[in-house]
């Protein structure tokens, strides 16, 4: 061997000490999971910043939903281009509006995923610390499968039990996971949620997270998407037991956030976060972006329905109807309100269409619809209906009005397989986007395009391929 090669080697063999001494350091701005989870305070610290990921989720469906569906008119005043392709169906697997919640929910479920990892690790506590332990891996483990609720809802290619849906992650790892089939999902959901159901106490009411109330919101939105009547039936019942629909004295202020009533799960916004009110009305500009659809204002009786002042924001001018429901109670923070996950009226809505799915229970799903319209609509007259078929027509046109621009509409259509529809008068800036078939192929949301070049397993949604 040469003396060259000689000093080489001494040269080059410190580099290697280093380099390795290098690679066994911790980076300065990553901490070891190991020494987050050192005791139940850690675990619920840890948990907070679960909901943070959380907040701003549930906005994406909304904001796609309002884009996609009847519930909203483009306004002549919106020159920003802000959603106007979403609106006019003229989207992809690039498209922003549509598939942003897919990383949005996939990152929370993965935080949820090492709370509950690292909540499981812990031993030798106290009764006391043994107790919030198993209620914040309970917490942890309702959101996870409310997320995966919310993805399947979003992304599958439909509803029925044998189509494709979304992975189901319970572990915190880096993968490149498959899609499963809508069936398996909703079976995961369900045990996430018995699990959940068993550790979280009822003495735990706080409507900032998930409580017992919480649990049962989420069953019955499964059960319905899965078509489980009775499943849906019980969680709802279960539900409005424990948090009761608002009175008529109410209900306007749950949409100022002065009033919890009927609010059973939200995501609080605090001063510093997004406004989600600027989507739908740009305050520096003073223009609306999006208005309530005319259809919409058409069903509503402005006089005798109290949810008409709350949906309908009349601002100044001729025909300026602006969204009502998320300019908030805060005149200095407009359009900053609190986003309401889930409300008593729609485990009523829930019920009722459950009930009229059931061969002789009519009258229970009539007397739902009923009720939640008495509560709502000052000297109404009970209706009567004699087929299941248009009862279901009388509560998805209930949700329409009841439960617009809170994410639900474009979903109600996807699992009816109901096409989008839209007046002339809604139409008007929407490039022909007038009615929206179930065998189009924009009527489904795609798998986002970084999802697909990330992952070779993953397969996209039909009509996108």
């Amino acid at each position: 061997m040469s003396l060259r090669k000689y000093i080489f080697l001494f040269l080059f063999t410190p580099v290697l000490f280093a380099c390795k001494k290098q690679l066994d350091l911790v980076p300065p701005d990553q901490v070891p999971e190991s020494a987050v989870f050192k005791s139940v305070p850690d675990v619920e610290k840890a948990l907070i910043g679960v909901y943070a990921q959380l907040n701003g989720a549930f906005d994406n469906e909304i904001y796609a939903s309002v884009l996609y569906s009847d519930e909203a008119n483009l306004h002549i005043e919106n020159n920003t281009g802000r959603g106007v392709n979403t609106y006019r169906w003229q989207v992809d697997a690039t498209s922003g509006d549509v598939t942003a919640a897919w990383a949005a929910y996939y990152f929370t479920i993965d935080r949820a995923n090492r709370v509950i990892a690292g909540a499981e690790k812990l031993t030798g506590i106290n009764p006391v610390q043994e107790a919030l332990r198993k209620q914040l891996i309970g917490e942890a483990t309702a959101i996870r499968a409310y997320c995966h609720l919310q993805l399947l809802i979003n992304f599958a290619e439909n509803f029925d039990p044998g189509s494709l849906a979304v992975p189901y992650m319970k572990t915190a790892v880096i993968s490149k996971p498959a899609r499963e089939t809508v069936q398996n999902v909703f079976a995961n959901i369900r045990t996430d949620l018995t699990n959940a159901e068993a550790l979280i106490p009822a003495s735990f009411t706080n409507n900032n997270r998930v409580t017992l109330s919480a649990v049962y919101a989420i069953r019955a939105r499964t059960a319905l998407y899965a078509k489980d009547w009775d499943g849906a039936i019980s969680a709802a019942t279960a539900a409005i037991n424990a948090v009761p629909l608002a009175t008529r004295t109410a209900y306007p202020l749950i949409w100022t956030d002065a009033s919890e009533s009927e609010v059973i799960f939200k995501t609080k916004r605090v001063t510093g976060q997004t406004r989600f009110g600027d989507n739908f009305y740009d305050r520096s500009q003073a223009k609306i972006m999006y208005a309530v659809a005319y259809e919409m204002l058409a069903l509503f009786d402005a006089t005798n329905d109290i949810r008409y002042a709350s949906t309908v924001l009349v601002r100044s001018g001729a025909n300026r109807f602006s969204i009502g429901k998320y300019v908030g109670g805060d005149a200095a923070e407009p359009n900053r309100a609190d986003i309401k996950n889930f409300r008593t009226a729609e485990m009523y809505l829930i019920r009722a269409e459950a009930y009229a799915e059931k061969t002789g229970q009519l009258n229970l799903g009539t007397a739902d619809l009923n009720f939640l319209r008495r509560a709502r609509i000052n000297g109404y007259v009970d209706a009567t209906f004699t087929t299941k078929e248009t009862l279901i027509d009388a509560i998805l046109l209930e949700r329409y009005k009841e439960l617009s621009f809170e994410g639900q509409r474009i979903h109600d259509l996807h699992r009816h397989k109901l096409p989008v529809t839209r007046i002339p008068q809604d139409a008007e800036n929407a490039l022909g986007a007038v009615t929206l078939l179930p065998t189009a192929k924009e009527y489904y949301f795609p798998i986002p395009n970084s999802e697909m070049q990330a992952n070779e397993n993953m397969i996209q949604n039909p009509t996108y391929r």
